[in-house]
Order: structure tokens, then C-alpha cells, then sequence
């Protein structure tokens, strides 16, 4: 038999409900605070290492020796062939960067017309085979009769015509 709940044991089964919920909202957010100290502290190390160790990779102005050599114009020369192809390659990205979009503006616009292209022949198709049927329509039906305004022009072509 079913026991007779009353007013009281339901809210008392409810707020246990909410407690138990409350608890293991609790608990994710304390695993998600400990996540974000540890991740904290490994940025502070990364900010740490950053600061006290600088880039390894040195500039052009870093490579020139202070003095005047032969060491010194051939590296500056290197410098210059180096910059003037890098400036080379990035004129190349570029242009085949915009080379690109207008390929695929051209092929969006090709879409387009085919698309449009398509639906003409299918109007066109529609539209000849109305005509067909129109004009197959037109040799089963009988020949009008001539009305009493064409029918002397009617009957003296065919005089004029048969006697050629």
C-alpha cells in the first residue's frame, strides 16, 4: 500500500533534494577553483620565465659586428638578400591571397549563373512543349470556316494560284 505523504515529509523530501544538489555544486566548483589556481600558477611561472629569459632569436641590429670588416659587409649584404626576399614572399602571399578570393568570388558568381542558366532551360523546355501541344492541338482540329469578309479574297487565291 501506498503511505499517505503529507505536506510536511514533501518539502522535507524536497529540501533534502536541494541540499543534495547544493553539495555537489559545491564540490565542482571547488575542483574548478583548484583548477584555476594550478592553471594561474603555471602562467605566473611562464610570465616568470618570459621576464628573467629574453628571446633567443637575435635581431639583424644584434648580428652587425660594431666595427668596420669584411665580416661585417658580407653579413649586412646577407641582411639586405634576406629582407628583400622575405618582402618578395610576403608581395606573394598577398597576391595569392587575392588571387584566391577572387577565384572564389568568380566561382560564386559562376554558381549563380548556372543556377539561373538552369532554371531558363527549364522555362524553356515548359515553354516548347506548350507550343507543341498548342500546335498539335491546332492540325486535329478542323479548319475553321472562312467568314463572309475572307472568303471571296480566300476563293480568288486559289483561282490565281491553280492557274500558275
Amino acid at each position: 500500500m501506498n503511505p499517505i505523504t503529507s505536506p510536511d515529509q514533501q518539502e522535507a523530501a524536497h529540501l533534502e533534494k536541494l541540499r543534495s544538489q547544493i553539495s555537489t555544486d559545491i564540490e565542482s566548483m571547488h575542483q574548478q577553483e583548484a583548477s584555476l589556481r594550478e592553471y594561474e600558477q603555471r602562467l605566473r611561472l611562464l610570465v616568470d620565465h618570459a621576464h628573467h629569459n629574453p628571446p633567443t632569436q637575435p635581431s639583424p641590429q644584434h648580428l652587425v659586428p660594431p666595427g668596420p670588416g669584411p665580416d661585417a659587409t658580407e653579413l649586412n649584404a646577407a641582411w639586405e638578400k634576406y629582407e628583400r626576399a622575405h618582402a618578395l614572399l610576403e608581395a606573394a602571399r598577398r597576391g595569392l591571397t587575392d588571387d584566391r578570393l577572387a577565384l572564389k568570388d568568380r566561382e560564386e558568381k559562376l554558381a549563380q549563373r548556372e543556377t539561373e542558366v538552369g532554371r531558363r532551360e527549364a522555362w524553356v523546355k515548359v515553354r516548347e512543349q506548350e507550343l507543341d501541344a498548342q500546335a498539335q492541338a491546332k492540325a486535329h482540329s478542323p479548319a475553321p470556316k472562312p467568314s463572309f469578309t475572307t472568303a471571296p479574297f480566300l476563293a480568288a487565291r486559289n483561282l490565281f494560284t491553280n492557274r500558275g
